[in-house]
């Protein structure tokens, strides 16, 4: 989901709690279809790009097949342990797989990059170990940090779309599985992304005029 682009941002991030989102592994999340119903709003009103709604119903068999991997891994608990999710099991979706740690940068919530996969690499370059807003232009943060803030809220997976706006892969749209991971002790959940990129179909057609022989 993470777009290339940006300044960077100076701060220090720490392990913190999302307050407003606070919660302990097995405690109940209150009315996540009410929260995903509002994010949605506040994404019309703000002109985001994205669009959520409970996981499932995925274009891509790879996100289906990495949802049944994450609730397999969950069994009876709300979410699956970040240990769970081990490099073996989730090889296949690595080339397409971030991981965001929640932290705090000078008083404001903010998420730090922690794994960029190659493919979204290619697209972006490499973000691994930034914080989100070196990696998103200010414009954007906003919307960004509320898809993963709502993750942490709803504490379900989530299907994500994205029409990217950064200039450099405008053409493309995400379609993305982005699910929670319980970690030890009293800390924000990791935050699972993992996303297939593909071409807006308007997009397609104008690359593929200016890529004909009538334009060389």
């Amino acid at each position: 989901m993470i777009p290339s682009g940006g300044p960077a941002r100076k701060g220090v991030g720490i392990n913190a709690i999302l307050t407003s989102h606070s919660h302990s592994r097995g405690m109940a999340f209150s009315a996540p279809r009410a929260a995903i119903d509002a994010f949605n709003a506040r994404a019309s009103a703000h002109d985001w790009p994205f669009f959520a709604a409970p996981a499932g119903g995925f274009a891509r068999p790879e996100l289906a097949a990495a949802l049944a991997l994450w609730r397999e891994k969950a069994g009876s608990r709300a979410m699956p342990d970040r240990a769970d999710m081990t490099a073996r099991a989730m090889k296949p979706f690595m080339p397409n797989m971030s991981l965001l740690e929640g932290v705090m940068v000078d008083g404001r919530r903010n998420y730090r990059i922690r794994l960029h996969g190659r493919v979204l690499a290619s697209y972006s370059g490499d973000h691994t170990g930034k914080l989100l807003h070196e990696a998103v232009h200010d414009e954007r943060i906003a919307g960004y940090v509320a898809v993963y803030d709502l993750v942490i809220q709803a504490g379900m997976p989530l299907r994500v779309t994205t029409s990217y706006q950064a200039p450099e892969i405008s053409y493309l749209t995400g379609e993305s599985l982005v699910a929670p991971l319980a970690v030890p002790g009293p800390t924000t959940p990791i935050i699972l992304s993992v996303t297939y990129p593909g071409l807006r179909a308007e997009a397609f057609a104008v690359r593929a005029d200016a890529e004909s022989p009538r334009w060389k």
